[in-house]
């Protein structure tokens, strides 16, 4: 204003060039804060989550690859910190398995190494067990008839005998020697049918025709003369394996013991069929049955309850022995409406 109370005004014309540089120093400025936002925010996401999450990953492989003393550093955001933490507590707690796995792991090593000796204890005990028994076998079937032969030889000796009593005498003694002939065939019998190492067997044979033919063969003894015997065969019974001459003389076994059971007078069933793969063979009688204090050793050797001189208790071992030979099984049991059943077992020939 001037002195007078007058107004004075002063116009200048507008500055393109000032404005234009105003706006873009402005806008060079925003640039700037927005690149300085987004380094600085670039940082602070590598340094808290990217590095620590790829921390992560890298200790994730090399527990996996089962190095469990792996741990990482508890930093970076409150998540991803957490989980570093849950992370390391999971990679202890796999520590502490692992160390008490393999704790048990040395347990059951020393266990299964002390069963394995008591095993083998109990094996060489059983075995001496098996060959005392067999020998005191040995010794009274063979002993018994040899001291009643030396004995009638002392008394024919002495020759103060009639003809009569010296023909007794002889047939007695030709009867003890018969007696010890067959304990030495039945214990060669069971020498060569002892399992050991079944390897793989060949030869294969039709139980039918076996059965068939031992059955014809037997109708012809008087054992068996007073004695029914019955076959039940299924149609279409597969071969099995084995020979012709093992199989027989498995049958010979379980049907001679059979009919001593039944003291030449009474009913045998044999009955075949089909169990897939296998072929169930049963055998059974009406007679007594097996008497229960023996029903448990009935296939161990010298095992019998026949009187002394009437048989050596070898035909159920050797049966058994075959039996495991040709990889099947072989149960005894009594049947419920009386008599004793024996149950084979045998595997169908390829």
């Amino acid at each position: 204003m001037t002195e007078d109370g007058a107004e004075l005004r002063v116009w200048a014309p507008p500055n393109p060039r000032g404005d234009d540089a105003r706006r873009n120093l402005f806008i060079f400025y925003l640039g700037l804060t927005a690149a300085t936002v987004l380094l600085l925010a670039y940082v602070l996401l590598t340094y808290f989550i990217v590095r620590p999450i790829d921390r992560l990953r890298l200790a994730s492989e090399r527990l996996a690859a089962g190095r469990l003393r792996t741990s990482v550093p508890v930093q970076g955001a409150a998540e991803v910190a957490r989980l570093a933490a849950t992370f390391n507590e999971m990679a202890a707690q796999l520590r502490r398995d692992r160390a008490a796995l393999q704790e048990r792991l040395a347990e059951l090593e020393q266990t299964t190494g002390e069963l394995t000796s008591a095993q083998e204890q109990l094996i060489r005990s059983a075995r001496l067990a098996a060959v005392g028994r067999l020998s005191a076998g040995v010794a009274h079937e063979i002993g018994n008839p040899l001291a009643a032969i030396r004995g009638l030889i002392e008394l024919l000796e002495v020759g103060d005998l009639d003809p009569e009593e010296q023909k007794e005498f002889i047939g007695r003694i030709q009867r003890e020697t018969e007696r010890i002939h067959f304990t030495i065939r039945d214990l060669l019998d069971f020498s060569r049918s002892e399992p050991g190492d079944r390897g793989r067997i060949e030869s294969s044979a039709d139980l039918s025709e076996v059965l068939s033919d031992t059955a014809k063969l037997l109708d012809r003894q008087s054992r068996f003369r007073e004695i029914e015997l019955s076959l039940a065969l299924d149609a279409g019974l597969p071969r099995v394996r084995g020979d012709g001459e093992r199989l027989r003389q498995l049958l010979l076994n379980l049907l001679f013991n059979a009919a001593d059971a039944l003291g030449g007078k009474g009913r045998i069933e044999v009955r075949a069929s089909n169990g897939g793969g296998m072929v169930d063979l049963r055998v059974e009688d009406d007679g007594p049955g097996i008497d229960a204090a023996i029903l448990d050793q009935v296939f161990d050797p010298f095992v019998t309850t026949k009187p002394a001189g009437q048989g050596t208790g070898l035909g159920l071992a050797v049966c058994h022995a075959i039996v495991e030979q040709l990889g099947g099984s072989i149960e005894a049991a009594n049947r419920d409406r009386g008599g004793a059943s024996f149950h084979v077992r045998l595997p169908a020939a390829l």
